[in-house]
């Protein structure tokens, strides 16, 4: 046997793949990152008995009245998106709070962890106190790990059924 040079691997070989959270601000980030939302806000939607669509989200953000913020990738062809939170501001007499509507994406325990203060920093920016949502028990149980705590049971009657 005998030793033989092996050419050193570049550095960016090395490097696994970068993320960045960033808010979907303009007609152009939509255009380039929305199509790699859809699959993870169609998860969401499912639970959200009927209130939203992903269409009504695309709508709503694109009109100011949502925000989106996406963790995002764009080393490979396609971007890659691996987190997205569709947020709403919300009025109360006392204080504004910010609502997350949606929250999707691929190992969310870990881009919770490594996202979630930026999401924080950013609402604080645009003078919030307080983060609220409406979820179901799954997603209650990663939301806690993340410092949400259990505030109200909401209830539902569909008058259509009635």
């Amino acid at each position: 046997m005998s030793l033989q040079v092996v050419d050193k691997p570049e550095a960016e070989t090395l490097v696994p793949k970068k993320y960045e959270a960033i808010l979907l601000s303009t007609q152009e980030l939509f255009d380039r990152y929305w199509a790699q939302c859809v699959p993870h806000l169609e998860k969401c939607v499912e639970g959200m008995d009927g209130e939203a669509t992903v269409d009504d989200l695309y709508s709503a953000s694109l009109r100011g009245e949502m925000y989106v913020i996406v963790a995002k990738n764009d080393d490979t062809e396609l971007p890659d998106v691996k987190l997205v939170i569709v947020l709403q501001l919300v009025y109360y007499p006392q204080y504004t709070a910010m609502n997350v509507v949606a929250l999707g994406g691929k190992d969310l325990r870990h881009c919770m962890k490594q996202f979630w203060g930026d999401v924080q920093g950013w609402a604080r920016i645009c003078g919030v106190t307080q983060l609220e949502c409406s979820v179901a028990p799954a997603m209650e149980r990663i939301l806690s790990a993340a410092g949400f705590e259990r505030k109200y049971v909401q209830l539902k009657q569909n008058l259509m059924e009635v």
